[in-house]
């Protein structure tokens, strides 16, 4: 696989971006609707700290009640985690593999239902992310080597990037490019691998405006939505690289998923959290008390999986966890169902 590097000689990411997320544990959330169109939120421990949540103003936001409530001056607090209900229809449980990416380990494995190992990749140098890509080959994101590379099941490679500056993220997109989130180069970019070699390619599309990308996600309307931990925020931007919609406020996000009914699931690593807001930024649902939350994907049966340092766990909508494996630095989790 290229250039090798011992394993566990890489930096510990979390030391290049200290974050003061600490101070907002167990305060009390609340969200205000201004009169120019944004939710402010704020908190019961720092009142002078106030958060936007910008959204789009060209009529592609639905309106919920609570905004409209909050529009009237209102303000909405919520204490009580569980009483949220989330917007989401459950579908019946599937059988599947689980592909977990663990950092410390320098591997990626795959259990399955019962939590018993069927695959593993060794030598993934600090790798903080792998999915499947085409039919059964591995799009893997290494963080200590800055490489993305596509793999095969027998390790071999088949195709890399390598101009990149420690990635966290890396996405195939249906076009055949890959989209990469390049975190200490501040850039998120698209590229077209080479057709003519097993390695690099040209970028067709990219932003860089004052961003640390640690996620990254090609949206079904050809924006694309990026957890930026610089400015802790998740926004969405246009082809043209115009932001049409982003919540602040998100202390140390490590990753931002659009769910089906338009919502936005956000694991939130220092607050040992994973919230899930609608359009407007209001929560509607979320696990707390988690063991730094690296990812998190809602799947088909409603229920949410969440890669921590120690374990994997899936949690049903009441957030009772429902099963568990475990790693010793889960960073990246995907559930492929059968």
């Amino acid at each position: 696989m290229g250039k090798q590097l011992q394993p566990n000689r890489h930096p510990d990411p979390e030391t290049r971006f200290p974050s003061a997320d600490a101070r907002m544990r167990g305060s009390q959330a609340c969200y205000v609707a201004a009169s120019n169109g944004e939710v402010m939120t704020t908190d019961d421990r720092h009142q002078d700290t106030v958060h936007q949540l910008r959204f789009d103003v060209r009529g592609r936001i639905l309106i919920t009640a609570a905004t409209i409530l909050l529009g009237m001056g209102l303000t909405a607090c919520t204490q009580n985690p569980n009483a949220m209900t989330p917007l989401q229809d459950p579908t019946p449980k599937k059988q599947g593999v689980t592909l977990i990416a663990d950092y410390s380990n320098n591997h990626v494995i795959e259990v399955d239902n019962a939590g018993t190992r069927t695959w593993t990749m060794q030598d993934a140098f600090g790798v903080f992310d792998a999915e499947i890509i085409g039919k059964n080959d591995l799009l893997v994101t290494e963080f200590s080597v800055s490489r993305v590379s596509r793999v095969d099941r027998d390790g071999k490679q088949i195709w890399a990037y390598e101009d990149l500056r420690n990635p966290y993220d890396a996405d195939g997109l249906a076009n055949g490019n890959i989209l990469i989130a390049d975190t200490f180069a501040g850039r998120v970019i698209e590229v077209q691998p080479s057709k003519t070699r097993n390695r690099g390619g040209i970028i067709v599309w990219s932003y860089d405006k004052d961003i640390r990308p640690f996620d990254v996600e090609r949206l079904a309307n050809g924006n694309t939505l990026i957890a930026d931990v610089l400015h802790d925020r998740v926004l969405e931007v246009d082809p043209e690289g115009k932001v049409t919609w982003q919540a602040k406020g998100m202390k140390n996000v490590h990753d931002a998923d659009r769910l089906p009914n338009g919502n936005t699931l956000i694991t939130l690593r220092n607050r040992g959290a994973v919230i899930e807001i609608n359009p407007a930024g209001i929560p509607v649902w979320k696990l707390e008390g988690l063991s730094s939350p690296s990812d998190a994907d809602r799947l088909p049966n409603g229920n949410t999986l969440v890669a921590e340092n120690k374990h994997i766990r899936e949690f049903d909508k009441d957030g009772q966890q429902v099963w568990q494996t475990k790693a010793n630095w889960a960073v990246e989790v995907n559930r492929h169902l059968e």
